[in-house]
């Protein structure tokens, strides 16, 4: 964004005039006061000091030439002649010293007078000139006549002889011209003292307007800022306004997409649910015709023996007892399968408490007999107390997912002697009980470029006719979400690799590879805990 303006100029340059004008005018203010006050006392120096050795040593020639005319006779007071010669002589020289440090201006005081002459009016000063040319001319008039008086004064000191009535008259004429000059100097003392008054007053304005004037640009140029900074803060609020309403905008349009993506996802993931359960309900009837085969066979083959008794006439009691004993158990058992495969599929909303070991055992009997049919052997090492707290027949999906990820691998591979071995340990960490559950194979392990993505949705590393890839996916969120645990995958030697198994369980005899599937799940008195907080 550009620098706003107002009248044309910058904030920031208006802020630099306003400094520059705060310093010039303190600076001016500092020169013109120093200028003030050095001129008043270089005046005041001027006239109480050298205009009044002047007059001083003006009143001294007078006396002496005073002396000199009540002298009885010349003849007699050569010597007190000789004396009042070199004295008028020497003060006279004094004088005009003076008189020429008071001629010779200094800068400053040079300057205080051209500020006196430009404010003054021009009769004043012209007047002014007229008594300083007419004090010059009676100095020099005066000059003049001293010299005339101390000519005769040389003759009578070489033996000339001078007329006393001459030298009272040239006593006179000096006497006057002395008073005369003395008049001049007190004149030029009051016009002095006038001229620093009013040199006083018009600096004295001249400050004050000069600060006046400062006060007056530095109110303006900081009334100007401040409606600059209103501005720039009225632009920036509506700025930060129009942001802030964008970013609401976009954060309700983030909310609608996120909620949108997590109702797709939560679609997404019941759909993939439901297949998961669709392909465990085919894998489950399969199942329930396997071990149907067996049961409706012998049923066929006790109803065939009906009808052969019966065509040879040796029905008896006793044979229809025992058939139908054996009937009843068939069916029963039939029976009791139903309602195993009803009991699997059956929603449970509400958690519950359940032994894990009988969870374990009632899970592989559902596929006991294709287990046996593929000759893999399945072993569980779990205590008889192990208690979870979550759904159970969410839990069987997981393991019988994971008994069937393991079942086609090693169909796949063709493993000799195929081992399954579930193990389950409880332990404690940080003051919580969690169980968990380790689902070996050696089957080989997981490519180490399948290990990351094998809880992904839709990955399989079988013929897309024979998995769909959602198994294990639906294993992990069941797992994480349903029962607050973790799941993780990694290939591994079983025996290198499995903690002391307590008694009565016995160490493996042989080391065997392949993928360890280790389940972690808090028990029933975290849950609880957790549930409080």
């Amino acid at each position: 964004m550009g620098k706003t303006k107002l009248f044309g100029t910058s904030l920031e340059a208006k802020a630099r005039i306003l400094v520059f004008n705060i310093a010039s005018g303190l600076l001016s203010l500092a020169i013109i006061s120093y200028i003030f006050y050095f001129s008043l006392k270089s005046d005041y120096d001027s006239l109480f000091t050298q205009y009044n050795h002047s007059l001083i040593e003006l009143e001294a020639i007078r006396q002496i030439i005073n002396q000199m005319q009540n002298l009885p006779s010349i003849e007699e007071e050569k010597i007190i002649f000789l004396e009042n010669q070199e004295k008028i002589q020497e003060i006279w020289e004094n004088y005009q010293q003076s008189q020429s440090h008071l001629a010779n201006h200094n800068i400053l005081r040079e300057l205080g007078l051209r500020i006196y002459h430009f404010f003054i009016e021009e009769t004043k000063t012209t007047k002014e000139r007229d008594i300083l040319k007419s004090n010059l001319e009676d100095s020099q008039n005066l000059n003049r006549q001293i010299q005339e008086f101390l000519t005769p004064l040389n003759g009578i000191l070489g033996g000339e002889n001078i007329q006393e009535e001459s030298l009272k008259i040239s006593i006179n004429q000096l006497n006057r011209q002395i008073s005369k000059i003395i008049s001049n100097n007190l004149k030029l003392i009051e016009i002095e003292k006038e001229r620093n008054n009013i040199l006083y007053n018009i600096l004295h304005k001249v400050v004050l307007g000069i600060m006046c004037l400062i006060m007056l640009i530095t109110l303006c140029l900081s009334f100007l800022i401040l409606q600059n900074i209103k501005t720039l803060h009225m632009l920036l609020e509506s700025k930060v306004q129009e942001k802030t309403k964008e970013l609401q905008n976009l954060n309700n349009s983030l909310q609608e997409t996120i909620e949108k993506e997590v109702l797709e996802s939560r679609k997404k993931d019941q759909i993939m649910y439901q297949q998961a359960r669709l392909a465990s309900m085919g894998e489950m009837i399969g199942n329930i015709a396997h071990q149907w085969r067996q049961p409706l066979n012998a049923l066929m083959l006790l109803i065939q023996a009906f009808k052969v008794k019966s065509q040879n006439g040796k029905l008896t009691k006793d044979f229809i007892d025992t058939q139908v004993e054996d009937g009843l158990k068939i069916a029963k058992k039939m029976s009791r399968t139903i309602e195993d495969f009803r009991n699997f599929f059956h929603n449970s909303s509400q958690k519950e408490s359940f032994n894990l070991k009988e969870n374990l055992e009632d899970s592989i009997s559902l596929v006991d007999a294709f287990l046996k049919q593929s000759e893999i052997e399945l072993n569980i090492l779990c205590p008889q107390t192990t208690m979870l707290y979550g759904y159970k027949n969410a839990f069987s999906q997981v393991i019988l997912n994971l008994i069937k990820n393991a079942q086609d691998v090693l169909q796949e591979r063709k493993i000799p002697n195929p081992k399954i071995l579930i193990l389950v340990i409880e332990e404690s960490v940080i003051q919580k009980d969690y169980v968990k559950i380790f689902f070996m194979d050696n089957a080989g392990g997981v490519k180490l470029d399948d290990i990351q993505k094998i809880f992904e949705p839709y990955f399989t590393t079988k013929h897309k006719s024979v998995g769909t890839g959602i198994g294990l996916y639906m294993s992990k969120q069941i797992i994480e979400k349903q029962m607050q645990g973790s799941i993780e995958v990694k290939n591994t030697y079983w025996r290198a690799t499995l903690p002391m198994l307590p008694q009565p369980f016995k160490v493996l005899e042989n080391d065997f590879y392949g993928a360890q599937f280790i389940i972690s799940i808090p028990t029933k008195n975290n849950e609880m805990t957790n549930n409080k907080t």
